[in-house]
């Protein structure tokens, strides 16, 4: 099984496909309108985090001189480059301000909330994501985000039902099932993780994580040849993921097969040197592969835990 911290980064990368990239990433969210008002909105909707606050800050110096929607994009594209930037209290700082030109900004209540979730305020972003699903009952970005917040406090009854919600509300996206996917895993309920890995490969055949996830599943329900079709099924999309490498690795490794473990484990250190898991793998299978040469075959080893992320 999956070690809780591990799991919990994992959970969060899930929740997070859903948002508008603009919410923590390095490009503006809101378009002024009428072309603005003043020079400064050339570089308030840049790319760039450092030129975005440098235009949005000439506009915000004389914020009183343009309309409500254009208040509410200099406060939120400033925002989101803060956030960028790593300047989370900055961020919040700005999106507050955003929600007091319009307190009903579910553009701003979902990236505050999203700000407020990185900060570990989960009890904040929470509320947040409370103000936007009450606006909006079929908000999956909201539902998921308030998921993975609530899953944090440890309240994973709640975090079970806000997912559920959204894999009813979402017909084709497949983060619903790999978000749920990945809580009922890290709950120990490998029967309903898989039916949501499957139902999220079904939607997406490519998707290397739902194949990683279920034969990380199948692994724990000690199922290792499908385990091994799964591992296998991510590494044939994507030959250089290392988490899929150590997996099969380790279900090689339980299968007694050391020879093609120790090959997992060197592959994935090539990939990415000093691996601590993919190093003890390694040493570990030289070493019983010598002492299988002397003693008739008998290892005395034991299928080891899968303690690293899904990703």
């Amino acid at each position: 099984m999956f070690s809780s911290k591990r799991n919990g980064a994992f959970f969060l990368k899930i929740t997070t496909m859903m948002f508008v990239s603009a919410f923590s990433g390095s490009s503006a969210y809101a378009e002024h309108e009428n072309d603005g008002v003043n020079p400064g909105w050339s570089q308030c909707r840049s790319t760039n985090p450092d030129e975005r606050i440098k235009g949005c800050d000439q506009v915000i110096s004389a914020i009183t001189n343009e309309t409500k929607h254009n208040q509410l994009a200099a406060y939120i594209n400033r925002a989101s480059a803060y956030q960028a930037k790593g300047d989370l209290s900055k961020a919040i700082l700005d999106y507050s301000k955003a929600l007091e030109v319009d307190a009903s900004s579910l553009v701003a209540l979902t990236a505050r909330g999203a700000a407020y979730y990185a900060a570990r305020e989960f009890e904040k972003a929470i509320t947040d994501y409370d103000k936007v699903i009450n606006q909006d009952k079929s908000n999956i970005g909201a539902l998921l985000a308030r998921a993975a917040a609530l899953r944090s406090q440890g309240k994973n009854d709640k975090s079970l039902s806000d997912l559920t919600q959204a894999a009813k509300i979402e017909k084709k996206n497949n983060s619903p099932f790999l978000a749920r996917g990945a809580l009922y895993h890290a709950l120990g309920e490998h029967d309903e993780a898989i039916a949501d890995y499957s139902e999220a490969i079904r939607r997406d055949p490519k998707n290397t994580t739902a194949y990683n996830g279920r034969g990380a599943c199948y692994y724990a329900k000690t199922l290792y040849d499908k385990a091994l079709v799964d591992f296998d099924a991510a590494l044939k999309i994507d030959e250089k993921y290392v988490a899929a490498l150590l997996n099969r690795a380790n279900a090689w490794r339980a299968k007694k097969d050391f020879t093609r473990a120790k090959g997992d484990y060197e592959s994935a250190l090539v990939l990415k040197p000093g691996l601590p898991a993919a190093q003890q793998g390694t040493q570990d299978m030289a070493r019983l592969l010598a002492k299988k040469a002397t003693s008739n075959g008998e290892s005395g080893d034991k299928a080891p835990k899968l303690d690293h992320d899904h990703d």
